[in-house]
C-alpha cells in the first residue's frame, strides 16, 4: 500500500519481517509460536517507536482507502503476510486468537540471522513481554532470553 510522503520513514518497514522472525524464534517458546496480539509492542519497544508513532492510524499514514486500525499494526501484518508468502510463518486462530508459528524453514531462517546478530539477539531477548505471548494451547511459557548456539 502506498505511504503517504510524509510518512515514508516512519517505519522500519524493509526489517520489520526479519526482526519478527528472530522474535518469534527467541521468544515464541518450544514451538517457535507466538499469540500474535502481543508481537506489535515488544517490537515497537525494540525499534524505539514515540507513542505518536505508535498511534499513527492507517487512515492518516496511508495514501489509499484504508480500514481503521493502527499504522504500525498494518506493517507487521504485512510483513507477517510476506513471510507467509515466503513459506517462513503460518498462522492459525486458537480460542479466537492469532497464532503466528515458524515453519521449518522459517526456524533455520531465524537461526541464521540469530546466529550472525548477536547484539540484536540481545536485545530481543531483553524486551519486556506480555505473559500471554507464548502460544496459549501448547503449553509454552515466554522465555526471558533464549541461547543461540553460534
Amino acid at each position: 500500500m502506498p505511504v503517504r510522503p510524509e510518512h515514508r520513514k516512519t517505519f522500519p518497514s524493509g526489517r520489520i519481517a526479519e526482526t519478527l522472525l528472530m522474535f518469534i524464534r527467541a521468544r515464541g517458546g518450544e514451538h517457535a509460536s507466538v499469540n500474535a496480539a502481543f508481537v506489535y509492542t515488544p517490537l515497537a519497544d525494540f525499534y524505539e517507536l514515540p507513542k505518536s508513532v505508535r498511534h499513527l492510524s492507517a487512515v492518516d499514514y496511508y495514501r489509499n482507502d484504508v480500514g481503521p486500525g493502527l499504522a504500525w499494526d498494518s506493517e507487521v501484518n504485512f510483513a507477517v503476510k510476506g513471510l507467509k508468502k515466503d513459506g517462513y510463518v503460518t498462522s492459525a486462530r486458537r480460542s479466537g486468537k492469532a497464532i503466528w508459528r515458524l515453519t521449518e524453514a522459517g526456524t533455520e531462517r531465524a537461526d541464521f540471522w540469530l546466529k550472525r546478530m548477536a547484539e540484536k539477539t540481545s536485545a530481543l531477548g531483553a524486551l519486556r513481554v506480555n505473559a500471554e505471548l507464548a502460544r496459549p494451547d501448547s503449553g509454552d511459557e515466554p522465555t526471558t532470553q533464549r541461547r543461540i548456539r553460534p
